[in-house]
């Protein structure tokens, strides 16, 4: 036969888990808006049954005991989250290089009327124009100005591509030192996690810190994360570790700290510890500044080959030439840095020469000897001005070469902002499905509210009514009733 105080008990443990089921929603509803905050539910489960003992029945399962919370478990899914992460991390990955690439489009200022490919034809153009008419003072100094025009131009692309170098470079190094700060958080919550989870607890918000982080982590570089392994066990102690590239960047409650030495393998952009392991990165915003280094140097390259074969070659015609003066042997530009012509961008200018006395300009061919040349011969002039039609960078003429650049960086500046807003899309769409599974919804919230408001004001109802039968019992054995 049970006890008087028996459905008290039972009373008393639904109010025990009504109250903490309220105290459950009432943190979902709070953390409505709470940045990385994973919707918690109760888990009930009915208390162990009793057994009235008799003579001959001695099995379990007579009786109820009421309920208990077996546990409060945040609603989540492993395999959104990590999906989240990875589109997270290719968004990372376009946006920074978007951003670059956007920059380095800038920098050489196409289409424009004051772009190099404009100011190259200017240039020949003014050697056309000398060709008929060497002898005048007003055309060379045109020519002295072109030249001068395009040198500058050359110039200040070639100055800004290089300010966006170790502006990238100081980047990777300070996401490189933001990823190992985040890897240094994340440790340190494992270590809390596992110690928690040892203890039999559940810790919610601790998991949803270390989510989070592992998402903001994603945005610099790509993680692949995993579960630690208890060896002794076989179990999962808590702990989530965390690889970048095949790096172990997290293991428990400890970091790697992962190096910022740049380096390339099979063109594959990526890091280099002390031991010249390769280590890729394959998307995140270090992934983006990786890959606009390369392009950034691609580009400058590629300017200062145009610049090199444009110098070299209105060189080796000048010098073949002679000028009003008579003099021969003469430099237009500035002789460029020697092959392959690193550099040459920068260094591209009109010689000191012909800007300080126009008459240098060769635009007359040399006669055979003894022969000097005639005042108006402008035959030099004419196989300058040529250049500009004919093949000088391998099969393509030098305001060819130019349009090809161009065009690629246009290319390039697209593909990379179409990759930004396809990234932007697919994220969007996965946090809402990440959103309808973990986040809080208010009208399900009020529900359930309302729902263990009754069931509390039940099981006090239930305290009351065994409480009028203790008073029974308890008044009627002080006056003798019983």
């Amino acid at each position: 036969m049970t006890s008087t105080f028996f459905a008290l008990n039972i009373g008393q443990q639904a109010l025990d888990a009504s109250q903490t089921a309220l105290q459950v929603v009432a943190n979902n509803t709070s953390n409505v808006n709470t940045p990385g905050f994973s919707r918690q539910e109760v888990n009930f489960t009915e208390s162990t049954p009793y057994t009235v003992p008799t003579p001959t029945q001695t099995s379990l399962g007579q009786l109820g005991t009421g309920v208990t919370v077996a546990s409060v478990l945040r609603v989540t899914n492993s395999y959104i989250n990590t999906q989240v992460n990875n589109a997270t991390s290719q968004q990372g990955s376009s946006q920074t290089l978007s951003t670059l690439m956007s920059q380095v489009q800038t920098a050489f200022n196409e289409p424009s009327g004051s772009g190099i490919g404009q100011l190259m034809t200017n240039f020949f153009n003014s050697f056309s124009q000398l060709s008929t008419a060497p002898e005048n003072a007003g055309v060379r100094s045109t020519v002295v100005n072109s030249g001068i025009a395009l040198a500058s131009t050359f110039n200040s692309v070639s100055q800004q591509l290089q300010q966006l170098t170790p502006q990238i470079s100081n980047s990777i190094t300070t996401t490189v030192g933001q990823i190992n700060n985040y890897a240094a958080q994340i440790s340190k919550l494992n270590t809390q996690i596992m110690q928690s989870m040892a203890a039999g607890q559940n810790p919610n918000d601790l998991q949803d810190q270390r989510d989070q982080l592992i998402n903001q982590l994603s945005t610099l570089t790509a993680v692949q994360t995993f579960p630690e392994i208890n060896p002794t066990t076989g179990i999962a102690d808590g702990a989530t570790n965390i690889n970048v590239g095949g790096f172990a960047l997290v293991q428990g409650g400890t970091t790697n700290t992962l190096p910022s030495t740049i380096t390339t393998q099979n063109s594959n952009v990526g890091l280099q510890n002390s031991n010249g392991t390769f280590i890729p990165i394959t998307s995140g915003n270090l992934n983006g500044l990786l890959v606009a280094n390369q392009e950034v140097s691609k580009y400058q390259t590629q300017l200062d080959t145009l610049a090199y074969n444009l110098s070299t070659s209105v060189n080796s015609l000048s010098q073949s030439g002679a000028g009003l003066d008579g003099s021969t042997g003469n430099l237009f530009f500035v002789a460029p840095p020697p092959p392959p012509g690193t550099g040459a961008a920068s260094a591209i200018a009109v010689s000191p020469l012909v800007v300080n006395n126009p008459d240098k300009i060769a635009a007359a061919t040399l006669p055979a000897p003894p022969a000097t040349p005639a005042p108006g011969n402008g035959d030099n002039a004419t196989a300058i001005a040529n250049l500009m039609n004919q093949q000088i960078i391998g099969t393509q003429t030098l305001n060819g070469y130019y349009d090809n650049t161009i065009t690629q960086l246009g290319s390039d500046t697209q593909a990379a902002n179409n990759q930004l807003t396809t990234n932007q899309s697919l994220v969007t769409q996965l946090q809402n499905q990440q959103s309808s599974i973990s986040g809080v919804n208010m009208d399900n919230e009020l529900t359930k509210m309302m729902q263990y408001q009754r069931t509390y004001e039940a099981a006090a109802k239930i305290i009351n009514v065994a409480d009028t039968f203790l008073d029974t019992v308890i008044n009627n054995l002080t006056q003798g009733g019983l």
